[in-house]
């Protein structure tokens, strides 16, 4: 494409220092941003793209465009926005954000065209250090959601970057954006959607886990003794109880037997590791017996530090010993 002398000027002449704000920027931002298990992406405009914007005129000073560098933070799904903001907020100045306040849109209800977060921002002033040259310069961060990135990369050819103009496929693009919205929606507002009637309900798994999670707090007290993925934690023990042909409510006695039996709460082996042991020493429960039928197909994983009767050390296809690697081997 022939691109007008002053324009491939100011690109030219813009773009080393953009180029700078952008090593900046990612070695600030970006390290701020992956902690969080976020995602970053960025750009320095392409000329041709920097050529097309100049040309609809809607840039006020084409040499130093808004956009000319540009980054993405990427957020799992809406509840993350307000952190995304605070934490661009604690590191640049912001300018100006579109659109101007939340609750706030110019699209029609109908409408399902770009509408993401924009802020335009600039390095704010410090003292410990000289002035640079880039430090002056408004820079575009995009704030998007997991799925609005999915769809941008998806669906960027059909609607932006492409040599021919087809409804159908802006339709169809359009289309996968209102449902991806709804999903959004969906997973922002699952707490007060699971209130609903129509899905209000529990299956026997989920009230057998629920259970379990809430004798484990009441033993563990100490937040740091459970694991953050106390759903798995919990998975794991209903499928113990259901080998033994237990039910997972008599967790709680279990539990104070095994300590009574050894007379504290060993602080070396896990919740799980301490349900094993307290099913295989509880003489009333016939559980190694059990576990040990063909048709069960739930698996025990075991280890030195945990007290266990012999006969559950002797191989067997459903026990997983873990042995320790001593540093030579």
């Amino acid at each position: 494409m022939k691109i007008a002398r002053p324009i491939r000027d100011a690109h030219e002449n813009g773009k080393p220092l953009y180029q700078q704000l952008m090593q900046e920027v990612r070695a600030v931002l970006k390290p701020r941003v992956e902690e969080r298990g976020w995602f970053y992406r960025d750009r320095v405009k392409a000329l041709e793209s920097y050529a097309l914007k100049v040309e609809t005129g809607r840039a006020a000073d084409y040499t130093h465009m808004e956009d000319f560098f540009g980054c993405k933070v990427i957020v799992p799904n809406f509840s993350h926005i307000p952190e995304a903001i605070q934490l661009i907020s604690d590191t640049y100045q912001i300018e100006e954000r579109r659109p101007k306040v939340d609750g706030e849109t110019h699209n029609s209800s109908s409408d399902f065209i770009f509408d993401e977060l924009r802020l335009y921002v600039k390095i704010p002033p410090v003292t410990d250090r000289p002035a640079r040259e880039f430090d002056s310069l408004k820079f575009e961060i995009q704030i998007k959601t997991i799925l609005q990135y999915a769809w941008d990369i998806a669906t960027h050819d059909l609607i932006y970057k492409t040599d021919d103009v087809s409804w159908p496929k802006e339709r169809i693009a359009y289309q996968v954006k209102a449902m991806l919205e709804h999903a959004e929606l969906t997973i922002a507002e699952a707490g007060k959607l699971a209130t609903a009637p129509a899905v209000s309900k529990q299956d026997r798994r989920t009230k057998d886990m629920l259970t379990v999670i809430e004798e484990l707090r009441k033993v563990w007290t100490e937040a740091e003794s459970l694991p953050e993925d106390l759903k798995r934690l919990a998975d794991s023990i209903v499928a113990l109880f259901k080998a033994g042909d237990l039910a997972v409510e008599t967790l709680s006695e279990i539990l104070a037997e095994e300590q009574k039996r050894v007379g504290l709460l060993p602080k070396d082996l896990s919740p799980y590791a301490f349900v094993v042991q307290a099913l295989v020493n509880n003489p009333t429960l016939n559980f190694e017996t059990k576990f040990k039928r063909d048709k069960v197909r739930a698996k025990i994983v075991i280890h030195d530090d945990m007290d266990l009767p012999a006969s559950m050390r002797a191989p067997h296809s459903r026990i997983i010993v873990l042995r320790a690697v001593s540093a030579t081997e």
